[in-house]
């Protein structure tokens, strides 16, 4: 072994981070932001009323509740594309550390947009606020995927570039997805609607899979 690659080495060992550090407060970050979801949802349950079972309550808030389970389920699948995304790299680095904190950033701010949106779904400001942190969470998480591709791919990605080609491809669909559903709130908005339908067009972006990678081994043309 030449030296070089001994002095490439070991800058690599130390300027290397631990995953467990990052996936630990991943996990917790994704936990309470799942969490605050129930919170709010539990403050719109109204009281029931004699008579009335709990269905007949749900019925009256029905926009929240499909709210809440639209962004529970985005969280969930951007937490599973993070924990799938992780398992792709050897090691962390600075440059990965704040892009992962930027996008657990984003993360928080789905509670108190989805009761924005739920509580004032006449209002263009909250589509686009809210379409507009899912866009920039791609983005983060497109940021990581490209720090992974190109710096710190283990071994279970033998053709890291073509990866990110692949990922590059999948991410571009879910942002046009996201646009088309903060135009369609829009339109809905304007047309006197209160985004009853548009809200479910999110829903795309777990049947896309947009944070699940690409089979390993992905062949060179």
């Amino acid at each position: 072994m030449s030296a070089d690659h001994q002095g490439s080495s070991a800058h690599r060992a130390t300027s290397s981070l631990p995953t467990g550090r990052i996936d630990a407060l991943t996990d917790g970050i994704f936990a309470v932001a799942m969490t605050l979801l129930v919170l709010e949802l539990d403050r719109h349950v109204p009281e029931p009323l004699a008579g009335h079972t709990l269905f007949d309550g749900l019925l009256e808030f029905g926009f929240q509740f499909a709210d809440y389970v639209i962004s529970f389920a985005v969280l969930g699948v951007f937490w599973l594309g993070h924990l799938r995304m992780t398992r792709r790299m050897r090691g962390a680095d600075t440059t990965f550390v704040l892009g992962n904190l930027a996008f657990l950033f984003f993360v928080t701010l789905i509670p108190p947009l989805t009761t924005l949106i739920g509580d004032h779904p006449n209002r263009p400001r909250a589509a686009i606020l809210y379409g507009g942190n899912l866009l920039l969470l791609l983005f983060c998480e497109a940021g990581m995927w490209h720090r992974i591709c190109h710096r710190l791919a283990n071994e279970s990605l033998t053709h890291p570039l073509d990866t990110w080609r692949l990922v590059r491809r999948r991410y571009a669909t879910a942002l046009a997805v996201v646009v088309a559903g903060i135009a369609a709130a829009l339109i809905e908005i304007s047309m006197g609607v209160t985004g009853a339908h548009s809200r479910w067009i999110y829903v795309l972006l777990i049947g896309l899979g947009i944070v699940r990678p690409p089979v390993r081994g992905v062949p060179r043309a």
